[in-house]
């Protein structure tokens, strides 16, 4: 179990010599060896000892925490960013307009890119213009070199999610429908999975390079904003569609859930349940460390964490930075 996933309300996590125990109402529901344990993330109101606390931190097991519906609040990390050198890269770039948009510019193309693969390796009914999609996402893309500011860019990549959601939509074969992106709250189960699933990837995003000591706040596509980690933002793009997207149509297309999995919270707001939660986790992990059988290619676990490498060596030696690009025999669906 890479990373243990804890909703239980009113639960409690300890230490019990070199395991973790997760216990209610003197009740043990999990007792899990420290070995092989990648993360810990809680939902709501879920106790953590002292010293589970600590042990976590010293074996340097980060510790992310959600609100019971989802939204991440931050995590309980040990103090092993300390590359300052980097840093001082990052923030230098950042301040050079010009390849601080080439980054931009290469994120946005990328991200386009893999719309285009996951739109085209999907069999739609004869009727439905997803090639008009294709080729409206092919003209946007061309004009981003012809873009002079990041907002600029960013109207494009608005432009084109807008664009991809139309043939995203239509790739749902189950009773649950997917029309548009909605958020804050999302408005249907597919959105509710959605943001689920963005929401986990940018917590793997953030620690990722948390531990190779990037500035998380500052990013190249996203900017400055205050309290936002736009350089997670910037390298999630890379890996929305492979890696959330193709998930939650997985999820719905093969009946992992359904629309009788999620139920309304005392704000009239859609949410999981508890059961539906702990098979999304299930799926999630197992897609996320999956290898494909035929390539013996990389989980999308260590890809993030080969790009943060990548995006660390681009900026300390001068290179340019490449982003990730799915193809679809990377991991087997």
């Amino acid at each position: 179990m890479p990373v243990i996933y804890i909703r239980e309300q009113g639960t409690m996590l300890c230490k019990r010599g070199e395991r973790l125990v997760v216990t209610k109402n003197n009740r043990m529901l999990l007792d899990q060896p420290l070995i092989g344990v990648d993360g810990v993330s809680v939902f709501g109101n879920v106790q953590i000892s002292t010293q589970a606390a600590v042990m976590l931190m010293e074996r340097g097991i980060d510790v992310s925490m959600f609100s019971y519906s989802g939204k991440y609040l931050g995590h309980l990390v040990s103090d092993k960013s300390k590359n300052i050198f980097l840093r001082m890269t990052q923030y230098a770039v950042y301040q050079d307009e010009e390849k601080r948009l080439q980054i931009a510019k290469e994120i946005v193309r990328n991200k386009i890119d893999n719309q285009i693969s996951v739109i085209r390796q999907y069999r739609f009914r004869d009727t439905f213009p997803w090639k008009e999609d294709v080729a409206l996402l092919v003209d946007y893309r061309d004009r981003l070199d012809r873009q002079k500011t990041a907002n600029e860019i960013l109207g494009i990549e608005g432009i084109c999610s807008n664009v991809y959601f139309h043939s995203y939509g239509a790739m749902f074969k189950s009773n649950i429908r997917f029309e548009k992106r909605s958020r804050r709250p999302p408005k249907d189960p597919a959105n509710v999975i959605l943001s689920l699933a963005y929401t986990l990837l940018t917590k793997e995003v953030s620690g990722v390079l948390d531990a190779e000591s990037f500035e998380p706040y500052l990013g190249f596509l996203h900017g400055v904003r205050y309290g936002r980690k736009s350089l997670a933002l910037d390298i999630v793009e890379e890996f929305r569609q492979p890696v959330a997207d193709r998930l939650v149509l997985k999820i719905f297309n093969k009946r992992i859930l359904s629309e009788y999995d999620f139920e309304y919270d005392e704000d009239d707001q859609i949410v999981l349940s508890e059961e539906g939660f702990r098979r999304f986790c299930m799926a999630y992990e197992k897609w996320i460390t999956g290898r494909d059988v035929t390539s013996g290619d990389r989980s999308f676990r260590s890809r993030i964490r080969q790009q943060s490498a990548h995006l660390k060596s681009s900026l300390l030696n001068g290179q340019i930075y490449k982003s990730y690009k799915w193809k679809q025999n990377d991991v087997s669906d």
